[in-house]
Protein backbone atom coordinates (compact mmCIF):
# COMPACT_ATOMS: atom_id res chain seq x y z
CA UNK A 1 0.00 0.00 0.00
CA UNK A 2 2.87 2.31 0.85
CA UNK A 3 5.30 1.19 -1.41
CA UNK A 4 4.12 3.69 -4.19
CA UNK A 5 5.56 6.08 -2.18
CA UNK A 6 9.09 4.59 -2.08
CA UNK A 7 11.64 4.49 -4.50
CA UNK A 8 13.29 0.68 -5.47
CA UNK A 9 16.59 2.80 -6.00
CA UNK A 10 18.24 6.76 -5.56
CA UNK A 11 17.28 6.45 -9.23
CA UNK A 12 13.82 5.52 -9.07
CA UNK A 13 12.94 7.87 -5.87
CA UNK A 14 14.44 10.97 -7.96
CA UNK A 15 12.30 9.94 -10.41
CA UNK A 16 9.35 9.75 -8.10
CA UNK A 17 9.90 12.83 -6.48
CA UNK A 18 10.32 14.80 -9.49
CA UNK A 19 7.09 13.49 -11.43
CA UNK A 20 4.96 14.63 -8.03
CA UNK A 21 6.53 17.58 -7.61
CA UNK A 22 5.77 18.28 -11.20
CA UNK A 23 2.00 16.88 -10.97
CA UNK A 24 1.74 19.30 -7.58
CA UNK A 25 2.79 22.28 -9.65
CA UNK A 26 5.81 22.74 -7.77
CA UNK A 27 8.73 25.25 -8.27
CA UNK A 28 11.37 22.75 -9.12
CA UNK A 29 14.93 22.78 -9.15
CA UNK A 30 18.19 20.69 -9.57
CA UNK A 31 21.36 20.93 -8.39
CA UNK A 32 23.85 18.49 -10.19
CA UNK A 33 26.71 17.16 -7.99
CA UNK A 34 29.66 17.91 -10.79
CA UNK A 35 32.54 15.38 -9.70
CA UNK A 36 30.38 12.17 -9.23
CA UNK A 37 28.01 9.83 -11.00
CA UNK A 38 25.22 7.16 -9.91
CA UNK A 39 26.03 3.64 -9.26
CA UNK A 40 23.64 3.21 -12.68
CA UNK A 41 26.06 5.80 -14.56
CA UNK A 42 23.06 8.03 -14.09
CA UNK A 43 23.61 11.84 -13.35
CA UNK A 44 23.70 12.41 -9.31
CA UNK A 45 21.82 15.94 -8.03
CA UNK A 46 19.98 17.37 -4.72
CA UNK A 47 16.09 18.24 -5.82
CA UNK A 48 14.03 20.92 -4.36
CA UNK A 49 10.50 21.39 -4.79
CA UNK A 50 8.73 24.43 -3.18
CA UNK A 51 4.77 24.25 -2.56
CA UNK A 52 3.09 27.67 -1.61
CA UNK A 53 3.20 31.30 -2.09
CA UNK A 54 6.85 32.72 -2.82
CA UNK A 55 5.88 35.28 -0.25
CA UNK A 56 4.37 32.69 2.56
CA UNK A 57 5.13 34.05 5.58
CA UNK A 58 6.22 30.89 7.05
CA UNK A 59 8.43 27.96 6.03
CA UNK A 60 8.43 24.14 6.39
CA UNK A 61 11.70 22.47 5.13
CA UNK A 62 11.95 18.63 4.86
CA UNK A 63 15.59 17.26 3.89
CA UNK A 64 16.27 13.35 2.74
CA UNK A 65 19.22 11.55 2.47
CA UNK A 66 21.29 13.57 4.43
CA UNK A 67 22.79 10.44 4.95
CA UNK A 68 22.98 8.34 1.94
CA UNK A 69 21.13 5.49 2.06
CA UNK A 70 18.91 6.63 4.84
CA UNK A 71 17.01 8.44 2.03
CA UNK A 72 14.70 5.95 1.00
CA UNK A 73 13.05 6.52 4.29
CA UNK A 74 12.65 10.73 3.97
CA UNK A 75 12.15 10.71 0.11
CA UNK A 76 9.34 8.10 0.52
CA UNK A 77 7.88 10.64 3.22
CA UNK A 78 8.52 13.31 0.95
CA UNK A 79 6.80 11.88 -1.97
CA UNK A 80 3.93 11.23 0.09
CA UNK A 81 2.85 14.48 1.04
CA UNK A 82 3.13 15.30 -2.55
CA UNK A 83 0.54 13.24 -2.87
CA UNK A 84 -0.98 13.88 0.63
CA UNK A 85 -3.25 17.41 -1.11
CA UNK A 86 -5.77 17.77 1.91
CA UNK A 87 -2.86 18.23 3.82
CA UNK A 88 -1.09 20.76 1.57
CA UNK A 89 -4.37 22.81 1.37
CA UNK A 90 -3.70 22.87 5.00
CA UNK A 91 -0.32 24.19 5.03
CA UNK A 92 -1.34 26.82 1.98
CA UNK A 93 -4.51 27.90 4.23
CA UNK A 94 -2.17 28.47 7.09
CA UNK A 95 0.07 30.48 5.21
CA UNK A 96 3.11 27.78 5.03
CA UNK A 97 5.15 27.21 2.36
CA UNK A 98 7.01 24.35 1.93
CA UNK A 99 10.32 23.67 0.75
CA UNK A 100 11.25 19.94 0.05
CA UNK A 101 14.94 19.28 -0.31
CA UNK A 102 15.54 15.80 -1.93
CA UNK A 103 18.63 13.59 -1.68
CA UNK A 104 21.20 16.03 0.24
CA UNK A 105 23.75 12.71 -0.14
CA UNK A 106 22.59 11.70 -3.49
CA UNK A 107 26.28 10.00 -3.66
CA UNK A 108 25.41 8.02 -0.34
CA UNK A 109 21.86 7.25 -1.75
CA UNK A 110 22.83 5.55 -5.03
CA UNK A 111 26.10 4.05 -4.04
CA UNK A 112 24.46 2.26 -0.79
CA UNK A 113 26.78 4.58 1.43
CA UNK A 114 25.61 6.61 4.47
CA UNK A 115 28.67 8.70 3.70
CA UNK A 116 29.34 10.78 0.52
CA UNK A 117 31.53 10.51 -2.38
CA UNK A 118 34.86 11.63 0.28
CA UNK A 119 33.41 9.78 3.10
CA UNK A 120 32.11 12.50 4.95
CA UNK A 121 29.42 11.72 7.15
CA UNK A 122 27.05 15.15 6.38
CA UNK A 123 25.79 15.57 9.70
CA UNK A 124 29.00 16.51 10.84
CA UNK A 125 30.47 18.11 8.39
CA UNK A 126 28.77 21.68 9.22
CA UNK A 127 31.60 23.19 10.91
CA UNK A 128 33.83 26.04 10.84
CA UNK A 129 36.61 24.50 9.66
CA UNK A 130 39.08 28.15 10.67
CA UNK A 131 39.05 27.11 13.54
CA UNK A 132 39.65 23.81 15.55
CA UNK A 133 37.87 20.93 14.70
CA UNK A 134 36.35 18.72 17.69
CA UNK A 135 38.82 16.06 18.80
CA UNK A 136 37.67 12.68 19.49
CA UNK A 137 39.82 10.50 21.06
CA UNK A 138 37.87 7.38 22.07
CA UNK A 139 37.62 7.35 18.09
CA UNK A 140 40.93 7.18 18.02
CA UNK A 141 41.52 4.52 19.85
CA UNK A 142 38.61 2.41 18.67
CA UNK A 143 39.65 2.97 14.91
CA UNK A 144 42.19 0.10 14.72
CA UNK A 145 39.65 -2.39 15.64
CA UNK A 146 36.48 -1.00 13.57
CA UNK A 147 38.02 -1.53 10.38
CA UNK A 148 39.88 -4.93 10.74
CA UNK A 149 42.25 -6.40 8.39
CA UNK A 150 39.75 -9.11 7.64
CA UNK A 151 36.01 -9.56 8.03
CA UNK A 152 34.08 -10.87 9.44
CA UNK A 153 35.85 -9.93 13.16
CA UNK A 154 37.22 -12.64 15.05
CA UNK A 155 36.92 -13.16 18.44
CA UNK A 156 39.38 -11.23 19.53
CA UNK A 157 38.24 -8.16 17.69
CA UNK A 158 34.58 -8.51 19.82
CA UNK A 159 36.62 -9.00 23.14
CA UNK A 160 38.87 -6.14 22.41
CA UNK A 161 35.73 -3.59 22.01
CA UNK A 162 33.93 -5.27 24.76
CA UNK A 163 36.82 -4.54 26.97
CA UNK A 164 36.77 -1.18 25.91
CA UNK A 165 32.84 -0.82 26.74
CA UNK A 166 33.88 -2.30 29.98
CA UNK A 167 36.65 0.03 30.90
CA UNK A 168 35.63 3.10 29.02
CA UNK A 169 31.83 2.74 30.07
CA UNK A 170 28.83 2.63 27.15
CA UNK A 171 28.69 6.16 26.95
CA UNK A 172 32.43 6.54 25.91
CA UNK A 173 31.95 3.84 23.53
CA UNK A 174 28.94 6.00 21.80
CA UNK A 175 30.68 9.11 21.98
CA UNK A 176 33.50 7.07 20.14
CA UNK A 177 31.14 5.59 17.36
CA UNK A 178 28.78 8.57 16.89
CA UNK A 179 30.49 12.02 17.79
CA UNK A 180 31.95 12.48 14.64
CA UNK A 181 35.80 12.47 13.75
CA UNK A 182 38.30 14.18 11.90
CA UNK A 183 41.41 12.42 12.04
CA UNK A 184 40.63 9.16 9.91
CA UNK A 185 39.37 9.93 6.59
CA UNK A 186 39.05 6.33 5.80
CA UNK A 187 36.98 5.87 9.10
CA UNK A 188 33.93 6.44 10.40
CA UNK A 189 31.72 8.93 11.28
CA UNK A 190 34.21 11.43 9.44
CA UNK A 191 33.34 15.20 9.32
CA UNK A 192 35.87 16.35 6.52
CA UNK A 193 38.46 18.98 6.35
CA UNK A 194 36.13 21.00 4.67
CA UNK A 195 32.73 22.33 3.31
CA UNK A 196 31.36 19.51 1.28
CA UNK A 197 29.61 19.91 -2.20
CA UNK A 198 26.34 18.77 -0.30
CA UNK A 199 27.40 21.45 2.35
CA UNK A 200 27.40 25.00 0.27
CA UNK A 201 24.66 23.62 -2.19
CA UNK A 202 22.17 23.07 0.95
CA UNK A 203 23.45 26.07 2.75
CA UNK A 204 22.55 28.05 -0.89
CA UNK A 205 18.83 26.26 -1.06
CA UNK A 206 17.90 27.19 2.66
CA UNK A 207 19.41 30.87 1.73
CA UNK A 208 17.25 31.27 -0.99
CA UNK A 209 13.99 30.23 0.12
CA UNK A 210 14.56 30.97 4.11
CA UNK A 211 15.59 34.56 4.24
CA UNK A 212 12.82 36.88 4.37
CA UNK A 213 10.35 34.37 6.32
CA UNK A 214 9.31 35.15 9.80
CA UNK A 215 9.35 31.72 11.15
CA UNK A 216 10.88 28.40 9.75
CA UNK A 217 10.59 25.12 10.74
CA UNK A 218 12.80 22.05 9.48
CA UNK A 219 12.38 18.11 9.70
CA UNK A 220 15.13 16.24 8.67
CA UNK A 221 14.26 12.54 7.88
CA UNK A 222 16.93 9.89 9.50
CA UNK A 223 16.62 5.99 10.38
CA UNK A 224 19.16 3.42 12.19
CA UNK A 225 18.75 4.20 15.61
CA UNK A 226 15.91 3.24 18.30
CA UNK A 227 12.74 0.41 18.36
CA UNK A 228 11.99 -1.13 15.25
CA UNK A 229 9.47 1.41 12.94
CA UNK A 230 9.36 4.08 15.84
CA UNK A 231 10.55 7.76 14.86
CA UNK A 232 12.32 9.05 17.73
CA UNK A 233 11.83 13.06 17.88
CA UNK A 234 15.22 14.83 18.61
CA UNK A 235 15.59 18.25 19.49
CA UNK A 236 19.10 19.34 17.96
CA UNK A 237 19.07 22.97 18.92
CA UNK A 238 20.54 24.33 22.30
CA UNK A 239 17.78 27.03 23.52
CA UNK A 240 15.50 26.18 26.39
CA UNK A 241 12.69 28.52 24.42
CA UNK A 242 13.27 26.62 21.36
CA UNK A 243 13.20 23.19 23.58
CA UNK A 244 9.62 24.52 24.72
CA UNK A 245 8.39 25.50 21.56
CA UNK A 246 9.20 22.27 20.06
CA UNK A 247 7.85 19.77 23.17
CA UNK A 248 4.46 22.27 22.41
CA UNK A 249 4.14 21.35 18.68
CA UNK A 250 5.47 18.13 18.79
CA UNK A 251 4.52 16.80 22.34
CA UNK A 252 6.02 15.98 25.30
CA UNK A 253 8.57 13.01 24.08
CA UNK A 254 10.37 15.15 21.79
CA UNK A 255 14.06 14.25 23.39
CA UNK A 256 17.13 16.55 23.97
CA UNK A 257 20.31 15.08 21.65
CA UNK A 258 21.72 15.71 24.94
CA UNK A 259 19.54 13.49 27.25
CA UNK A 260 20.91 10.26 28.17
CA UNK A 261 17.39 8.70 26.65
CA UNK A 262 18.39 9.88 23.67
CA UNK A 263 19.44 7.23 21.31
CA UNK A 264 22.21 9.48 20.15
CA UNK A 265 25.07 11.70 21.53
CA UNK A 266 25.44 15.52 21.42
CA UNK A 267 26.62 15.51 17.98
CA UNK A 268 29.15 18.98 16.31
CA UNK A 269 28.70 19.85 12.42
CA UNK A 270 25.16 19.21 11.89
CA UNK A 271 23.39 20.19 8.96
CA UNK A 272 21.00 22.67 11.50
CA UNK A 273 23.43 24.86 11.65
CA UNK A 274 22.60 25.91 7.56
CA UNK A 275 19.60 27.19 9.01
CA UNK A 276 21.70 28.79 12.32
CA UNK A 277 23.79 30.59 10.22
CA UNK A 278 21.85 31.19 6.32
CA UNK A 279 18.92 32.18 8.38
CA UNK A 280 20.05 34.12 11.24
CA UNK A 281 17.82 36.91 11.53
CA UNK A 282 14.70 35.02 11.29
CA UNK A 283 12.98 36.01 14.90
CA UNK A 284 12.13 31.72 14.92
CA UNK A 285 13.79 28.84 13.59
CA UNK A 286 12.61 25.69 15.49
CA UNK A 287 14.52 21.82 14.07
CA UNK A 288 13.50 18.55 14.91
CA UNK A 289 15.41 15.08 13.60
CA UNK A 290 12.81 12.11 12.91
CA UNK A 291 14.75 9.00 13.37
CA UNK A 292 13.61 5.89 12.78
CA UNK A 293 14.46 2.73 14.15
CA UNK A 294 15.09 -0.36 12.25
CA UNK A 295 17.44 -3.08 13.88
CA UNK A 296 19.68 -2.88 16.71
CA UNK A 297 22.31 -0.58 17.38
CA UNK A 298 24.98 -2.97 17.36
CA UNK A 299 23.73 -4.69 13.64
CA UNK A 300 23.74 -0.78 12.74
CA UNK A 301 26.93 -0.30 14.16
CA UNK A 302 28.57 -3.77 12.26
CA UNK A 303 26.89 -2.71 8.94
CA UNK A 304 28.82 0.53 9.06
CA UNK A 305 31.91 -1.18 10.06
CA UNK A 306 31.29 -3.94 7.14
CA UNK A 307 31.00 -0.67 4.53
CA UNK A 308 34.39 0.74 5.66
CA UNK A 309 36.09 -2.62 5.37
CA UNK A 310 34.55 -2.66 1.85
CA UNK A 311 36.09 0.50 0.73
CA UNK A 312 38.93 -0.98 1.72
CA UNK A 313 38.99 -4.12 0.01
CA UNK A 314 37.76 -3.15 -3.83
CA UNK A 315 38.87 -6.65 -4.65
CA UNK A 316 36.33 -8.50 -2.19
CA UNK A 317 34.58 -11.95 -2.54
CA UNK A 318 31.40 -10.94 -4.55
CA UNK A 319 29.43 -13.14 -2.46
CA UNK A 320 30.85 -11.41 0.78
CA UNK A 321 30.59 -8.12 -0.85
CA UNK A 322 26.72 -8.99 -1.67
CA UNK A 323 25.96 -10.16 1.74
CA UNK A 324 26.90 -7.01 3.07
CA UNK A 325 25.63 -4.73 0.93
CA UNK A 326 22.66 -6.06 1.95
CA UNK A 327 23.02 -6.00 5.47
CA UNK A 328 23.98 -2.35 4.87
CA UNK A 329 20.56 -1.49 3.24
CA UNK A 330 18.87 -3.59 6.04
CA UNK A 331 19.94 -0.99 9.01
CA UNK A 332 18.95 2.00 7.21
CA UNK A 333 15.93 0.49 4.38
CA UNK A 334 13.65 -2.22 6.52
CA UNK A 335 12.03 -2.76 2.74
CA UNK A 336 8.69 -4.25 4.94
CA UNK A 337 5.10 -2.54 4.17
CA UNK A 338 4.70 -2.20 8.47
CA UNK A 339 8.07 -0.37 8.76
CA UNK A 340 7.38 1.93 5.94
CA UNK A 341 3.81 2.11 6.97
CA UNK A 342 4.53 3.43 10.75
CA UNK A 343 6.84 5.75 8.63
CA UNK A 344 4.28 7.31 6.74
CA UNK A 345 1.85 7.44 9.58
CA UNK A 346 4.54 9.40 12.22
CA UNK A 347 5.54 11.78 9.43
CA UNK A 348 1.93 12.79 8.73
CA UNK A 349 1.07 13.35 11.99
CA UNK A 350 4.28 15.12 12.82
CA UNK A 351 3.53 17.32 9.47
CA UNK A 352 0.58 18.51 10.65
CA UNK A 353 1.54 19.34 14.10
CA UNK A 354 4.53 21.69 12.34
CA UNK A 355 2.11 22.95 10.46
CA UNK A 356 -0.01 24.27 13.11
CA UNK A 357 3.17 25.71 15.24
CA UNK A 358 3.93 27.26 12.41
CA UNK A 359 0.70 29.01 11.69
CA UNK A 360 -0.32 30.18 15.41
Amino acid sequence: MFGQYFGRSYADARERFVAAGRERACQLQSFVNPVSKGAGGETLSMDTAYFGPADAPALLVLTSAMHGEEGYCGSGCQVALLHDAALLDKAAAAGVGILLVHAVNPYGFSWGHRTNEDNIDLNRNFCDFGKPLRDNPHYRSLHPLLIPESWPPGPDNDAAIQEFRRKEGEQAYREGMMMGQHSHPDGLFYGGQEPSWSNRTLRHIIGQYGRGRQRIAWIDYHTGLGPYGHAEKIFVQKGQPEYDRACVWWGADVVAVSDPDSSTVDIAGTGMQALLEECADIPELTFLALEYGTVPMDQVFLALRADRWLAAHPQADAALRKQLKAAHRAAFYPDHDDWRGAVIGQSRVGLLQAIYGLSR
